[in-house]
């Protein structure tokens, strides 16, 4: 009865999963997260309090020109350089290696209060600021370094993007610009007023503050939860959230200042390729131990072995190389790390992983968001305060989906586990029946036994047995044949089991002996038990196959100094000693043990 339990569940329990994998994969059930999602993204860009693209300043600036060198000029060489004019405020050269140099002309009378120059741009190194005079006698022009103003009046502890407070002065005057580059040139000027700056330098840091504790708090908590579930996955998880962190961090210039000190020879630019290295690694390793790769898609995890190799050589030649060819590089290192993930998560969806759905929902957003970042770093896409914006915003939904990722990849491997358990007590089960009477073997009594005796010494509580044994077994099996023994030991089976308790157990013990656990039962119980099951078979076991037989039964009681072995000896003793009675008998075992066996 339980082998054919086993079986008819088992057709329901894949019939189910298989089910339920047809309704993960279906994308309808998804849409509206996805709606929800973009509806959630599109809000935070729009209603952010950060400024828009320095609508303020956009009339003073519309004049601004820019121009590039790869020598190193004086102000005044620089100004014969053939400029260019900026479109709007704004400029992206995509990777570049050099100086560049900006001109700008500004009315004093349209500026008022908006004294405060900034460029929006992590990587400017050596911000350079000079004040353009009229031409001496000799023709050329008199150069003032500006470097009054180099913060924010009021937040000199905070770093800022590179900006100058300007004079007060009335009529047009000429500025000059330098900058020097080393890698991605994606840039905005503005100019404001001062407490603009102010409060647009607070909402940076005030918006960094519930950024960073939103992805810290969820990489804290997934720690905790990989020490209460053992899982290592939520680890990776976490170290991807603090690269992510970091990357972000050092874009809007909030962590530089923090980084140790031995980093600092680095320029900003050569930090944040190191951050997307570590965002990469982490990431891949990630991706790794969610969908199992190494155990089910061998040929996935060598191809994200190769991107975690690939991500790891970019950070030697972020030293070694130049700004721009190191950009390059890092950049078709991370193209290369989004598309190889997906493929990786395409695959295993298509082998009927369910939670790798999840996984390339989340990625494939985010996926979005850094190849447009990485275009307007490229020069492809002009420079969006939207897309600067995009980055954290998608990093912090696709830390949050990410999150539901892992809960379905704990389900999962809950369920997995679940079923693997099923299996092994199946297995487990089938390996302990006998074959032909459908009752436990010799295995299970051996386990079975010992608990049995553990539990009763523990609890006080008697445990008896009982040893039962076919009479003349040998001669009947070669009389009527053996498809009539076989007949015989069946049943005798069903005979114990219907004259016997649901917490009794019984055993066939080897050949045509068998054994009855009885926990909770003395001696008389058990005596009356084997009375009631050797009557029932002596006149209900004849059938086609041959004439009915007897059986002998040995009852033992443990008693104290009992083990399993001789608990289960004292009841061979009283089988042997009924035979050696007739027969056809119930016999009660001795207290100790006879010092010879009976032959």
């Amino acid at each position: 009865m339980h082998v054919a339990g086993w079986a008819s569940r088992e057709p329901r329990r894949r019939g189910d999963v298989t089910g339920r994998q047809r309704a993960a994969r279906s994308p309808g059930r998804w849409s509206w997260r996805l709606v929800a999602w973009s509806v959630f993204v599109a809000c935070l860009v729009v209603g952010s309090p950060f400024p828009s693209a320095g609508h303020a300043g956009e009339r003073p600036l519309a004049r601004a020109q820019w121009a590039t060198t790869t020598q190193s000029l004086s102000p005044a060489e620089a100004l014969d350089l053939d400029f260019r004019a900026m479109s709007g405020d704004t400029l992206n050269l995509g990777p570049f290696q050099g100086d560049i140099w900006l001109r700008l002309w500004l009315d004093g009378s349209e500026m008022g209060e908006r004294r405060w120059l900034s460029v929006r741009w992590p990587y400017a190194r050596d911000f350079r600021f000079y004040l353009v005079g009229s031409r001496s006698a000799d023709g050329k022009p008199s150069l003032l370094e500006w470097r009054e103003g180099a913060h924010p009046i009021g937040l000199p502890a905070i770093p800022t993007d590179p900006g100058r407070l300007l004079p007060a002065f009335d009529g047009k005057r000429q500025f000059l610009l330098r900058l020097s580059a080393d890698g991605p040139t994606a840039m905005q000027l503005t100019l404001d007023s001062v407490q603009t700056e102010r409060n647009r330098l607070l909402s940076r840091y005030l918006l960094f503050g519930i950024y960073l504790g939103a992805m810290l708090g969820m990489a804290t908590y997934s720690l905790f939860l990989m020490l209460a579930l053992r899982e290592r996955t939520y680890a990776g998880y976490a170290a991807f959230l603090a690269a992510t962190v970091l990357y972000v961090g050092l874009r809007y210039n909030v962590l530089g200042p923090l980084l140790p000190e031995f980093l600092h020879w680095m320029s900003p630019a050569r930090q944040a390729q190191l951050a997307v290295a570590l965002m990469a690694l982490s990431g891949i390793g990630f991706v790794r131990r969610f969908l199992q790769s190494p155990r089910d898609d061998p040929r996935a995890d060598r191809v994200l072995q190769l991107l975690m190799l690939l991500a790891l050589s970019t950070v030697p030649a972020s030293a070694a190389l130049s700004g721009e060819l190191s950009s390059l590089l890092v950049m078709g290192m991370v193209v290369a790390t989004v598309l190889g993930i997906f493929w990786a998560a395409w695959r295993s969806m298509g082998r009927g992983f369910r939670p790798a759905f999840n996984l390339l929902i989340s990625w494939s957003m985010f996926a979005v968001v850094v190849l447009l970042y990485l275009a307007m770093l490229l020069g492809v896409l002009p420079y969006s305060a939207v897309l600067t914006l995009g980055l954290p915003l998608g990093s912090l939904a696709l830390a949050l989906l990410l999150a539901f990722a892992l809960g379905s990849r704990i389900r999962h491997k809950q369920r997995e586990e679940a079923a693997l358990e099923r299996d092994r007590d199946r297995y487990r089960f089938l390996s302990e029946r006998d074959g032909l009477t459908g009752l436990y073997n010799r295995r299970a009594l051996d386990r079975q036994i010992e608990q049995a005796v553990d539990v009763a010494l523990r609890d006080g509580s008697p445990l008896s047995l009982v040893v039962i044994d076919n009479d003349h077994f040998k001669g009947y099996n070669d009389r009527y044949g053996h498809l009539a023994g076989d007949d015989a030991l069946r049943c005798l089976a069903r005979t114990m089991a219907a004259n016997v308790r649901q917490d009794d157990l019984c055993f066939r013990y080897g050949g045509e002996e068998f054994v009855i656990l009885l926990p909770g039962q003395t001696t008389v119980q058990a005596m009356a038990v084997a009375e009631r099951i050797r009557e029932a078979y002596r006149t209900g076991s004849a059938s086609d196959s041959g004439p009915g037989g007897t059986i002998s039964l040995g009852v033992a009681e443990l008693r104290p100094g009992d083990t399993a072995t001789s608990l289960l000896a004292r009841g061979d003793a009283a089988l042997y000693h009924a035979k050696e009675q007739g027969r056809d008998r119930v016999e009660q075992a001795p207290w100790a043990l006879p010092e010879t066996p009976p032959g």
